[in-house]
């Protein structure tokens, strides 16, 4: 009797303790794992620049984690995207580059297949075998890690075990809508429920290409109304895996594909489990906003001033660090995101929920405007009406301004609209975006008197009260 009484005593114990459990803060000094987490790496032979990035995104996560981790650099995961498309010169290169920088012995890599590395850049049920040449061409060195040799087989699913942390993979077999085959589903299920069942206060990482439907920013591209409509509907997001990761909240999924920028407060998401882009280590995407200065519908001109990725850090108490890196100012981007080790009643899931983060959030404001009518040469004056110029200071906001609208409007009737994506994404900090802006309207004729009005959004979609300026046209 004595020694059930214990027992008892024994278990009730334990699920007091696990209710009671307290998060904690991350502790910089005690790191035990650091991960380098990019994806969309583009390797194109043609192109040395693909290479170039890669091996400076290898240098830096090399360097930053040997900053706070006595064993520096971990492993590396990618999320898809390796190389521009299938061809074994590639596969070898991105091998050549990956080796230049770290021993793949000593420091893990754990891919996902992206849809750049299968023919036509689609996912379909061929998919295992379309992408067979990537794992002979990298070699046995690049699978030590590796748990399930038949998943990886037969699914192109991997769970690899890097220090204490497992890291699931799952790649899809279809491409719009993005699908994974029934099995591969099954498999990560049951997978996050024996790891999860075992270690309840240990996150677990999973990686796959496509975005995770509804999540962070960029997830609803093709997929909603407005900005979010327009684009290759189905081909950017999974609806497919949230339904089981929000079953596990020690679950921390990576996702790649659509390279938008880390900058963004949106590319971090907690709901039922933690959600992350991966940014680009090769060129810049973002929403199709009818921004100024494009060079496609979801690519800016400048987009290949752009190289990004993260830099995943567990301390001794399992609690979380992400940097966001920018590989091409070689710098962190704002401040590290903190969580504390997963707990039961999920308060680690708080912290980036966007509710509350877009309830506190404040709407950016702007200062002035300025706005006049600049008639052409007397030389030129047959052949143009002239400009209208605008000019104003860049507004300020809690976080950042994403974009501004200017419209050019007369009588109430809108005769032109200019978007201005803000800057955010060529900078690790705010405060090296530009502090002033201009834009000129050219019409073939103007009525007499014209109306600029100008607004700023941030990201969260607040807006800043409308400034006008009336403009006489002479």
């Amino acid at each position: 009797m004595r020694k059930q009484l214990f027992y008892i005593l024994a278990a009730l114990a334990v699920i007091s303790c696990e209710r009671t459990v307290a998060p904690t803060a991350f502790d910089e000094s005690k790191v035990v794992l650091s991960l380098g987490v990019v994806s969309d790496v583009h390797i194109n032979t043609a192109l040395p620049v693909t290479s170039a990035k890669w091996e400076n995104a290898l240098k830096l996560l090399q360097e930053k984690a040997a900053e706070s981790d006595p064993d520096g650099l971990d492993g590396v995961l990618v999320a898809g995207d390796m190389i521009d498309y299938p061809n074994e010169d590639f596969i070898m290169e991105f091998k050549r580059v990956y080796e230049s920088v770290l021993d793949p012995v000593k420091t893990p890599l754990v891919y996902t297949v992206g849809n750049h590395d299968v023919p036509d850049y689609r996912w379909n049920e061929t998919m295992v075998t379309d992408a067979g040449y990537i794992a002979k061409a990298l070699g046995d060195n690049y699978f030590l890690t590796d748990l399930d040799k038949e998943a990886f087989d037969g699914l192109e699913c991997r769970h690899c075990a890097v220090g204490d942390y497992n890291i699931l993979s799952v790649s899809p077999n279809g491409t719009s809508p993005v699908t994974y085959s029934p099995e591969a589903l099954e498999w990560l299920d049951a997978k996050l429920s024996a790891i999860t069942s075992k270690n309840p206060s240990r996150y677990v990482i999973v990686i796959t290409h496509p975005m995770l439907y509804d999540t962070v920013y960029g997830s609803l591209l093709g997929e909603a109304d407005g900005i979010w409509k327009s684009y290759l509907p189905g081909y950017w997001a999974t609806r497919e895996l949230p339904e089981i990761l929000s079953k596990y909240p020690q679950v921390v999924a990576f996702g790649g594909h659509l390279h938008f920028p880390l900058n963004d407060p949106r590319s971090v998401w907690q709901g039922d489990f933690t959600a992350l882009g991966c940014g680009s280590v090769r060129y810049m995407a973002l929403e199709a906003g009818g921004y100024e200065d494009m060079a496609g519908q979801t690519t800016m001109k400048d987009k290949d001033e752009f190289s990004q990725g993260n830099l995943l850090q567990f301390d001794s108490n399992g609690n979380m660090r992400i940097l966001r890196m920018d590989f091409y100012n070689k710098d962190v981007i704002g401040e590290p995101l903190l969580m504390s080790h997963p707990l039961k009643d999920k308060r680690h899931l708080e912290a980036y929920s966007f509710p509350p983060r877009q309830a506190a959030n404040e709407a950016p404001s702007l200062t002035s405007l300025n706005a006049s009518y600049v008639a052409p040469p007397a030389s030129r004056k047959k052949d143009s009406p002239g400009i209208i110029s605008v000019s104003f200071p860049a507004g300020s906001d809690d976080e950042f301004v994403h974009h501004y609208v200017v419209e050019l409007s007369s009588g109430g009737e809108v005769l032109a609209t200019k978007r201005i994506l803000a800057d955010f994404y060529k900078y690790p900090s705010p405060s090296m975006m530009k502090t002033s802006w201009e834009v000129a309207f050219a019409l073939e004729e103007y009525p007499e008197k014209c109306v600029v009005s100008l607004t700023a959004y941030d990201s969260w979609d607040a807006s800043s009260e409308t400034l006008t300026k009336e403009v006489v046209v002479k």
